[in-house]
């Protein structure tokens, strides 16, 4: 088989993934305040072209005949905030799906985009060293994990790394959707004293990876209640939970996890749940799939790429849970840049074939 028959097989199903990305894109100009005219008009269509193809607006805007500085010039007014309320909506969607009946398995996580330029540039943050820069722009996330895969329900930008309000401006947003939490399923990255008695206080279950409370068990597996003992703390600040560590397959063989957490189950459903966060195709490396690539050094445009790259991804996976076929992400990319773009004579014969008319969307 084909590398094109390959990719119609697995299509979206063309009716309904043509009818949602329509009302997708009439939702995104009305957000970001786009008008009728061909300029606004095509960048948007080079935008969406770049989110699609995890490109530079530059080699979109050579399909569609506009400048990347014209795209830019125009997304520089634009607040990115207003793409969440889209958000808003396709969280409103898996409601009518009943998606969330019931309270859910939440993975934080935040993500780093990291930088190279003027250390002073707003919006960037120190982090840890990666690919030869310490710098870089970061969001956090809240995800749901459901049926193998992860919807984000919320995401902010963070300027400064302090844990636990970040924590709760997520549950903030979580709460605000009406969605009930059954535990929290965090890296070590969250791993702070502060968040875990604020958890505590409030009766949120929580389970976080802490590999910084290895050297409590010694290369062994323990189940235990420890309390902290830092000299740097008063003794109200400081903290008693349970310690788990427990060894598992991982991609380096087998790994001693170490949990802190307030939930009580045995160490083996303890590792399967915080394996939930995980999810078959998850996180951070398929919403770069959908996002545009920049140099740019304006804090707001990147955050405006981000959040695109999260609806695109919210949209696939909401897709994928509708839908009674897989739909691959790649090809949903190339179907709807088709869609955007007509002078690619091998997507617009790709799309053709499969039986879409070519209208617009």
């Amino acid at each position: 088989m084909n590398l094109p028959d390959l990719m119609i097989r697995n299509m979206p199903d063309r009716a309904r993934t043509a009818r949602d990305y329509i009302n997708f894109v009439q939702s995104l100009k009305e957000s970001l305040s786009f008008g009728n005219s061909r300029s606004e008009d095509m960048t948007l269509k080079t935008l969406l072209m770049a989110s699609m193809t995890h490109s530079y607006v530059e080699g979109s805007s050579q399909l569609t005949g506009v400048s990347g500085q014209t795209v830019r010039n125009h997304l520089q007014n634009k607040n990115p905030e207003r793409l969440l309320r889209i958000n808003d909506d396709l969280i409103a969607t898996m409601k009518d799906k009943g998606i969330f009946r019931k309270p859910l398995k939440i993975a934080l996580d935040w993500h780093d985009e990291m930088y190279y330029g003027d250390r002073e540039t707003d919006g960037i943050i120190g982090t840890k060293n990666k690919a030869g820069t310490n710098y870089a722009y970061e969001y956090a996330t809240a995800s749901i994990v459901v049926r193998n895969k992860r919807f984000a329900i919320a995401a902010i930008p963070v300027t400064e790394r302090t844990i636990l309000d970040m924590v709760v401006k997520l549950l903030d947003i979580i709460k605000s959707h009406g969605i009930r939490i059954s535990v929290l399923l965090m890296d070590g990255g969250f791993y702070s004293i502060d968040l875990i008695n604020y958890l505590i206080s409030i009766g949120m279950n929580f389970v976080i990876h802490a590999p910084k409370l290895g050297k409590e068990c010694k290369g062994e597996e323990i189940d235990m209640k420890y309390t902290t003992a830092s000299h740097h703390r008063r003794k109200k600040d400081q903290s008693s939970f349970r310690v788990v560590s427990i060894y598992g397959h991982s991609k380096k063989g087998w790994t001693l996890y170490v949990f802190a957490t307030n939930m009580d189950i045995s160490p083996k459903k303890l590792l399967k749940l915080y394996r939930k966060r995980w999810g078959i195709e998850t996180g951070y490396r398929m919403i770069r799939k959908f996002l545009a690539k920049t140099t740019s050094r304006k804090h707001k445009i990147r955050l405006l790429y981000f959040y695109l790259a999260i609806l695109i991804y919210n949209m696939w996976v909401l897709m994928n849970i509708v839908s009674r076929v897989r739909i691959i992400a790649h090809n949903m990319g190339i179907f709807i840049a088709s869609g955007l773009i007509r002078t690619n004579p091998f997507v617009t014969n790709l799309v053709q074939s499969n039986g879409h008319s070519g209208g617009e969307f």
